[in-house]
């Protein structure tokens, strides 16, 4: 199994837009050599909150200054770009990098994002699943066409052409129901973020498994991507101070960012039902409940005790791989970089000694239950 990063390339409130860029790049390509296989930068626009407009551009020049590293797109949000041009990037990439692009597609959430590119959020999900469609497709035949509600192209071909075939190398976000339905039908991984404890997740991922072998011909979905917020110390009690003030800073700023709180998800149809069913169940669990639910399900604490989570929820959700994201919330560089070398050197052999596990005869009348066949 891989270990990665997720960058989620916060403007630090300590440093300028330059200092920020110039250490998350410079950090991004030592991870190579620090034993580290693929980065996710993430994309987002306008706000403190992150602040990476164009991740496929970003990691052009990643591709540049290394040699193995995958290069993921964590995420391209797909009702923000033109389909096309999301396909004609990435075959770009791949060509500049010798294939060691990887596609991640997601949805975005955030209303003020959405309001900045004039896009109204109740057509988000329909505008993900046809633009999804069709970038994937995009890619595996190099031409793009497209005759939907929102999307009309003329049958063209893509130059250059794509070297090989995104099979295996193409996830989405997947933060809900719906989004584990579209990712199992269009064969994409799922990539999740740790947001609440794995017991409680894992039902979902189970399910999202079965739908995936029933729409692509009994093949098994490649292993779940997890971003996890990470502080790795070998002092378990400097690692729980950093998380209990860092991690849970992180979470205030998704909360203020996404609104998680507001009544808006239930004023956008079905396109974030289940985000409005989720900030009810928020404001009825109470905020200390929550942070201790976020804490618990990221990643902190000595190698052994990280190691010890990870076992346990490999026992709870299957197979797995972890985008670590390392700097947030303003910690200092030379923290973060503590932190990245010493879990890539005593937390990633365990990791890549993973082998994917043995997977159980399908009992297809419960498969069919829990999909609701």
């Amino acid at each position: 199994m891989r270990i990665g990063i997720q960058m989620v390339l916060q403007n630090h409130k300590e440093h300028d837009d330059r200092v920020m860029y110039k250490n998350e790049t410079r950090l991004a390509i030592e991870s190579e050599d620090m034993g580290f296989d693929v980065v996710w930068p993430v994309e987002h626009h306008f706000f403190d909150y992150s602040i990476c407009p164009d991740n496929m551009q970003y990691l052009s020049y990643i591709a540049a200054r290394t040699e193995k590293l995958q290069l993921a797109t964590g995420a391209i949000i797909v009702p923000w770009n033109n389909p096309m041009r999301a396909v004609e990037k990435m075959v770009l990439l791949d060509h500049l990098s010798d294939g060691r692009a990887i596609l991640g597609l997601g949805r975005g959430l955030a209303r003020r994002e959405y309001a900045g590119f004039g896009v109204d959020m109740s057509e988000a999900r329909d505008r993900f699943n046809e633009a999804a469609e069709i970038i994937v497709n995009g890619l595996e035949d190099g031409f793009v066409e497209a005759d939907t509600k929102y999307y009309k192209q003329n049958r063209i071909e893509v130059r250059p052409r794509p070297i090989k075939s995104f099979k295996g190398r193409r996830y989405m976000v997947c933060m809900s129901p719906e989004s584990f339905e579209v990712a199992a039908k269009l064969g994409l991984g799922a990539m999740m973020f740790s947001q609440t404890t794995w017991d409680k997740v894992a039902d979902g991922i189970h399910n999202y498994r079965d739908l995936y072998r029933q729409h692509n011909n009994g093949e098994e979905a490649p292993p779940v991507n997890c971003a996890d917020f990470v502080v790795c110390s070998h002092d378990a009690k400097k690692a729980e101070e950093i998380a209990r003030e860092k991690i849970v800073g992180y979470y205030f700023s998704v909360m203020e960012h996404y609104e998680m709180l507001g009544d808006h998800f239930a004023q956008t149809g079905k396109s974030y039902a289940h985000y409005a069913e989720a900030a009810k169940m928020m404001k009825e669990a109470g905020n200390e409940a929550i942070l201790e639910d976020f804490l618990a399900a990221n990643l902190w604490g000595t190698p052994d005790i990280i190691i010890e989570k990870l076992e346990t929820r490999r026992g709870q959700i299957g197979d797995f791989e972890v985008n670590g994201c390392f700097s947030f919330q303003s910690q200092p560089f030379d923290q973060v970089e503590d932190s990245m070398r010493l879990f890539a050197k005593e937390v990633g052999p365990m990791m890549h000694a993973w082998t994917p596990q043995a997977q159980a005869p399908v009992d297809v009348a419960a498969a069919e239950a829990r999909v609701g066949k």
